[in-house]
């Protein structure tokens, strides 16, 4: 099927422009902001991000994706879905706003009340763009998709750099959460308007009701997985080891987001169209696994040899407590990358029970590996330590969960994927570690040379397999094809 396979094709490569420009604009204003704003200030409003990220999940209600996989929808299903969606939104919206005293009550922080009733707009806009951002995907849209996004990030982001100039402190970033939301949903929507009708068939609902409630069960557990870090922190350690934290963990998530994001995104909606061939969708999902891999292992090594130049050069000195903390995470860095691309194809087979099963399971070894960092080792970087144990812990299981449960394939066919990535990663630790003993003054330089080294030893190694020479001789374009 050529259209299938150019639609395929293209949503990479649009998807990778998207997220690749987002991570580049991400780390240039995050750079200036740093610089703009202090430690607490990213502190303060990473306290109300916490709850806003969970009311997110709350306005999706798993109906989003659910557009996306079911392939019987009709125009009517679509019109009384976003008709729910908008009162679910309006009612999402008013909660977190009247929620805004508990919020500030729970960490003891008046001003947070303030904060948190302006946020609930950014609440609402996120709850509203759901259903027309899906149909784009649902019809691989994602030039369009990436075109908006990309220039909603970037503008709003100059514009939070031009109020934190001019003294508006960390509402630089409230404003700025708020305007992206209203600009991402009145974009999507003009693309793929949906028509308001004032009534809610039932049969609509009853469609993708199964698919959506395991779908928000899952996204609820993995929030607190996912944030309760952030929540512990907050609470026992204060607003300041939380913004050194966040730094980290949100710096060891952009090349997770924008590496994995580029293939999960376009790999779900194809994906559903073959939701019944097993064979299909596991040799398939291998492939994407051993890209992942390939990236994601090696990457983790450089990272964590070069925390010291990374964060120092990106964010400044003064935020020289994040560097240890940063170093541990980065080693999780290729596990993640695999980790987070399994949802899609749990929701791709619509068998959104067992992602939710997963989710439970790894919430709990996730939420004691960070409470044993807060109430044990009563660090941040405890907390890092704490967090890397767990989730190599789950990544064991969910995809033993996913290949032999799901699938019903070879999980050791599946490990066997992960093998050479790896023998390349600790084959890159040898140099590295090596030239680490000799500490360079300039961190460009040190940086610089760090990459050149790993490239190098990437290099040799990733040619030194056969397989990977033909890929280059052939050319990547016609081997993605092929």
């Amino acid at each position: 099927m050529p259209s299938i396979r150019k639609s395929l094709i293209s949503g990479v490569f649009y998807t990778a422009f998207a997220k690749y420009s987002n991570v580049f604009f991400s780390i240039l204003i995050g750079a200036i902001l740093a610089r703009l704003l202090t430690p607490e200030d990213f502190g303060i409003v990473a306290l109300v991000t916490v709850f806003v990220t969970f009311f997110n999940l709350l306005g999706d209600f798993g109906i989003s994706k659910a557009v996306v996989q079911n392939q019987n929808l009709t125009k009517n299903d679509i019109q009384s879905i976003f008709v729910f969606s908008i009162l679910f939104a309006l009612a999402l919206g008013a909660l977190f706003f009247l929620a805004a005293p508990l919020i500030s009550r729970f960490y003891d922080e008046p001003e947070l009340i303030k904060i948190s009733r302006l946020l609930a707009l950014a609440v609402l806009f996120h709850a509203l763009q759901g259903i027309p951002r899906a149909l784009l995907e649902k019809n691989l849209e994602f030039k369009k998709i990436g075109i908006i996004t990309v220039s909603t990030q970037l503008s709003m982001g100059i514009f939070a750099i031009i109020l934190a100039y001019k003294g508006f402190s960390y509402y630089a970033l409230v404003i700025r959460a708020i305007l992206t939301g209203f600009l991402l949903f009145s974009f999507f929507y003009l693309i793929s308007p949906i028509k308001i009708v004032f009534r809610i068939d039932p049969n609509a609902i009853n469609k993708i009701i199964r698919f959506s409630v395991f779908n928000f069960m899952f996204n609820i557990i993995n929030y607190f997985s996912r944030n309760g870090d952030n929540l512990l922190v907050g609470k026992f350690l204060g607003p300041s080891s939380l913004g050194f934290y966040n730094k980290a963990y949100r710096l060891m998530m952009l090349p997770v987001q924008n590496l994995t994001h580029v293939i999960t995104p376009v790999m779900m909606p194809v994906l559903s169209k073959y939701q019944n061939d097993y064979n299909v969708i596991f040799n398939t999902y291998l492939k994407v696994v051993k890209v992942l891999a390939t990236i994601g292992f090696p990457l983790s090594v450089f990272l964590f040899f070069s925390a010291n130049e990374i964060v120092t050069i990106i964010y400044g000195p003064q935020w020289d407590q994040t560097i240890p903390v940063f170093k541990i995470l980065a080693l999780i860095i290729g596990v993640q990358m695999i980790y987070s691309s399994a949802g899609s194809v749990f929701l791709a087979i619509n068998r959104t029970e067992l992602l939710f099963y997963y989710g439970l399971i790894s919430a709990c070894i996730l939420l004691s590996g960070i409470s044993l960092g807060i109430f044990l080792g009563k660090s941040i970087l405890a907390v890092g330590c704490g967090i890397a144990i767990a989730f190599t812990i789950s990544f064991f299981i969910v995809y033993y969960m996913l290949i032999h449960v799901a699938l019903g394939k070879s999980f050791l066919q599946f490990i066997k994927t992960l093998l050479f990535p790896l023998f390349i990663s600790l084959i890159m630790i040898v140099p590295l570690w090596i030239y680490s003993k000799y500490v360079s003054e300039n961190m460009f330089l040190g940086l610089a040379l760090k990459v050149v080294i790993s490239g190098l030893t990437f290099g040799a190694m990733y040619l030194s397999k056969r397989e990977y020479r033909e890929i280059l001789q052939m050319g990547i374009k016609q081997y993605i094809r092929k």
